[in-house]
C-alpha cells in the first residue's frame, strides 16, 4: 500500500461513487478535491471521472 497515497474510508467511498457513476451531488467537495489531487479522478463537465490512476486504486492494494 506504500505506493498508494493513504485515502480515508469515506474518500474510499466517493472514489467508489464516482467509478460507479453514483450521484456526485453526495460527494463531500474536500473528498472531490483531493481526488482529483491525487490524480485518481478528473474533473470534465462538471463532473468527476476516473482517471487510469483511480481505476488501479479501486482494483485493489
Amino acid at each position: 500500500m506504500a505506493d498508494h497515497p493513504p485515502l480515508s474510508s469515506d474518500e474510499l467511498d466517493s472514489l467508489r461513487k464516482v467509478g460507479l457513476a453514483e450521484s456526485q451531488g453526495e460527494i463531500p467537495q474536500l473528498h472531490w478535491e483531493r481526488l482529483v489531487h491525487l490524480g485518481y479522478a478528473i474533473r470534465r463537465l462538471g463532473e468527476l471521472e476516473l482517471t487510469a490512476a483511480g481505476t488501479r486504486r479501486l482494483a485493489g492494494p
